[in-house]
């Protein structure tokens, strides 16, 4: 996981939300395809939970806290419209259909039973004090020092799951072998710093959905750039 920061929410949503009687399930297709994108564009490209690379086509917008429950009532906060509380995410599946995970499993858990669940959810990607908190192994195992967190990445969001676990296994391998010298064990720190700031790089593309250009934006070259991130933090 790594911290989005929020920015402006596009004008045409904006404008939107200041309409009588505007509601996230009523909202024009034109409004909801340019939100999606700049949801997009704000996270360079990449899931809000999992970090694999974003598809305009087939990503959603994710609430973070469901409009079932952040919906005005029992006294709650409507947040249904409230840009803060709204992300880009995946489809929630890789290689296995069985096992889900992002917002395909929570919103699975959503349905069963959100309090029984510990829904809303608390680790939120866009406060940056959740962040430190997750670490990353050889093994591609994500973790959280916090028990509430670790709880919900695996539960909630199943971060850890097998497809996910091996994409991140096979990165953290390629990279340490990129960084070593031959005939030597370990790694060189220098040529580590510099795999994994190229990994960080972003380029230029034009987000696009169903063909229609609607946005330039930067956007990462790789999945995970939260694992590279802490890589460079706890090895460079």
């Amino acid at each position: 996981m790594r911290l989005i920061r929020k920015t402006g929410a596009p004008a045409s949503f904006q404008t939107y939300i200041r309409a009588v009687a505007a509601s996230y399930d009523n909202m024009d297709k034109e409004v909801k395809d340019e939100l999606l994108v700049s949801l997009i564009a704000e996270q360079y490209g990449v899931c809000a939970y999992c970090q694999q690379h974003l598809n305009p086509n087939t990503a959603t917008i994710e609430h973070h806290c469901e409009r079932s429950i952040c919906n005005g009532e029992n006294g709650t906060n409507d947040r249904r419209l409230e840009y803060r509380n709204l992300m880009a995410v995946c489809p929630g599946v890789i290689g296995n259909p069985t096992e889900t995970h992002c917002d395909t499993r929570k919103a699975e858990r959503a349905q069963e039973n959100p309090t029984a669940h510990g829904l809303p959810m608390q680790v939120n990607p866009t406060i940056a004090a959740h962040i430190p908190t997750f670490t990353y192994s050889s093994t591609g195992v994500i973790k959280s020092k916090n028990t509430t967190y670790e709880k919900e990445i695996n539960h909630l969001l199943n971060l850890n799951a097998k497809d996910l676990k091996r994409k991140r296994q096979n990165k953290f391998v390629k990279i340490m072998r990129s960084s070593s010298d031959k005939g030597k064990t370990g790694f060189n720190k220098k040529k580590l710093k510099k795999v994994l700031t190229d990994d960080l790089s972003l380029r230029t593309k034009v987000i696009s959905k169903k063909g229609n250009p609607l946005q330039k934006a930067q956007v990462f070259q790789n999945d995970t750039p939260g694992m590279s991130e802490y890589m460079l933090k706890v090895f460079c």
